[in-house]
């Protein structure tokens, strides 16, 4: 199973690449290629890619050609040796991330879960998005949540 860590505000990396806030979709796409299946587009905007392999699924959405949004939607993604996904739940993850002095407010910049401007991310439920449970249905890095 392939790991990928959080860098707050800036991205994610993981078996070698990275994926940088910013970064041209050119640059994401050639970052991925041959590690992960894709570029699959539902919206001319974003691109889906997937390792079958790991189980990770990683949306990206762009802004014009920038790189604005990296959605983490499925496998496992860790900050500072803490499960943000992959069967992670939101209790837990709320309280491991406060001992280490990081608040989350209620979403602004998306409609749904909760928001800290200083990692960058957006963490929604299961439940929040119309499922069941407080397991981690996403993480998402991005641009629009800053201090």
């Amino acid at each position: 199973m392939e790991t990928w860590e959080l860098m707050p505000r800036r991205g994610i990396r993981g078996g070698g690449v990275e994926l940088l806030i910013g970064m041209s979709r050119a640059a994401a796409r050639d970052a991925l290629a041959g590690t992960m299946a894709g570029p699959e587009s539902h919206f001319p905007n974003e691109d889906d890619f997937t390792s079958e392999q790991t189980g990770t699924l990683v949306r990206l959405r762009y802004e014009g050609d920038t790189l604005d949004d990296i959605e983490f939607l499925d496998g496992d993604l860790r900050f500072n040796g803490i499960a943000l996904h992959r069967g992670a739940r939101w209790p837990t993850v709320k309280e491991q991330l406060a001992a280490q002095g990081f608040t989350f407010q209620g979403a602004s910049h998306l409609a749904d879960g909760h928001e800290c401007t200083s990692l960058g991310v957006n963490i929604a439920t299961h439940e929040e998005v119309g499922g069941d449970g407080d397991g981690i249905e996403w993480v998402i890095l991005s641009a629009e949540i800053a201090d």
